[in-house]
């Protein structure tokens, strides 16, 4: 794939793919507090949220699965194949969600088959960002991966921000109609969305990477055996990635709950101020890709989660103003060493692994990371705000940052001159 006409399409394809599957995947979290009433028993409306906030960490308990699954596909079959599969199952997954039936009329299968549809999200999240990841890096100019990747991590706060505005849009049309049924079309919306980015998928080529491994006979057998050979690596990667799960996922998949229920914040004026924060998150990603390639990975990364070390206990005193300020200047915080760690943690992650086995490794390390810090992020968050006060969930993030900030300073290694280098690994 060398034509600069077919390479004009990567970008658009794995950006549109990948927002929407973004969109499909946090629009449950957005709308955490609607589900409960329709899938859950009515009678304790604190038990209601914390089960759907329970289905939404579940969603991550499967990610690995689906990271093992496709990325094995992605090492032996192609990049391509594995990110067509993945949003395919998508856009099923979250149209299912708007068609369910509520707990009112079908009972407890009702929250068994959202479980089921979020369980296939959470199969398809699986491999997709470090798939669209690792498809753009062996398609990206030298000395640009950095930029062309910060393209990828835009596009999953773009996908958010726009699921907090679909819900936005539908709650102003009506009020009522959207906590009666109007909420739906959001996720058909969305079930839609991924088809397009099937389609702008199936027009790509297999990158040149793959083809050359594959000429050689030199792809991967044992994808999944291989990567946890390399376990330094792995732990590397699973740090930096525990880091970024912790930050994103008390963003998207607490903090609207915590701003609504705990700090007092009326439902609209999180999902304005939400979106906004989330539009300025993907903004900033494309300068800190730009720093990456000309500055270099590590300090992107120190800047990050030294940003989420001093930035996160402010956050959430701020969150506790109950204005739509207080609010935007809570998120805004929190977004920044968001959009930091994301390009960093990416960056590093597919350059500092063979590409033998480059989309197992770097889905594996993501998801389990995201399994274990991303899933519970939201109900720990609202256990802890139980527990210890309103600034518990700053001060979890502050400190899994801190053992970050060591593990990059001490461990990670620079790897920018790998962008023009042969291939390199860290052994």
């Amino acid at each position: 794939m060398s034509g600069p006409v077919k390479r004009s399409r990567v970008l658009p394809a794995a950006m549109v793919g990948h927002g929407v599957e973004s969109y499909d995947f946090v629009i449950y979290g957005a709308s955490a507090t609607i589900i409960a009433t329709h899938f859950f028993p009515a009678g304790d409306p604190t038990l209601a949220i914390l089960s759907a906030l329970a289905v939404y960490g579940l969603a991550f308990v499967v990610r690995p699965l689906g990271a093992a699954i496709f990325g094995s596909i992605g090492d032996r079959l192609g990049r391509r194949t594995a990110l067509s599969t993945v949003v395919l199952i998508m856009a099923v997954s979250t149209a299912a969600i708007a068609v369910l039936p509520t707990y009112d009329s079908a009972g407890i299968l009702a929250p068994i088959l959202l479980l089921v549809c979020r369980l296939g999200q959470g199969i398809s999240m699986g491999a997709e960002y470090t798939s669209a990841a690792s498809y753009v890096m062996e398609q990206a100019p030298p000395g640009r991966r950095g930029l062309w990747l910060s393209a990828v991590g835009s596009a999953t706060y773009v996908g958010s921000a726009l699921a907090s505005f679909a819900l936005l849009a539908l709650r102003l049309i009506s009020e009522s109609a959207y906590e009666d049924w109007s909420w739906r079309l959001a996720f058909l919306a969305g079930g839609l969305m991924a088809l397009v980015g099937l389609y702008m998928r199936l027009k790509l080529d297999e990158t040149q990477t793959f083809q050359e491994l594959e000429s050689a006979g030199d792809t991967a057998s044992r994808p999944i055996r291989d990567t946890f050979r390399n376990w330094r690596v792995f732990l590397l990667l699973f740090t930096l990635f525990a880091l970024l799960a912790v930050v994103v996922h008390n963003l998207l998949g607490y903090l609207p709950t915590y701003l609504t229920t705990t700090g007092g914040v009326p439902p609209g004026t999180v999902l304005v101020s939400g979106g906004v924060a989330l539009l300025v998150c993907a903004v900033l990603c494309i300068p800190a890709g730009i720093v990456a390639d000309r500055v270099g990975r590590k300090p992107l990364l120190v800047a990050g989660v030294a940003v989420a070390v001093v930035g996160s206990l402010p956050a959430y005193l701020l969150a506790s103003g109950g204005t739509l300020a207080t609010t935007l200047a809570t998120q805004i915080i929190l977004v920044v060493p968001a959009a930091l760690v994301t390009v960093g943690s990416t960056v590093v992650a597919v350059e500092i692994v063979s590409a033998r086995i480059r989309a197992t490794s770097t889905a594996l390390a993501y998801n389990v990371a995201y399994a274990i810090f991303g899933g519970t992020a939201p109900i720990l968050g609202a256990l802890l705000t139980g527990w210890f006060g309103r600034l518990a969930p700053g001060g979890y993030i502050t400190l899994l940052a801190l053992v970050a900030l060591i593990v990059v300073v001490v461990a990670l290694p620079e790897t920018r001159a790998r962008d023009r280098a042969p291939e390199q690994v860290l052994r």
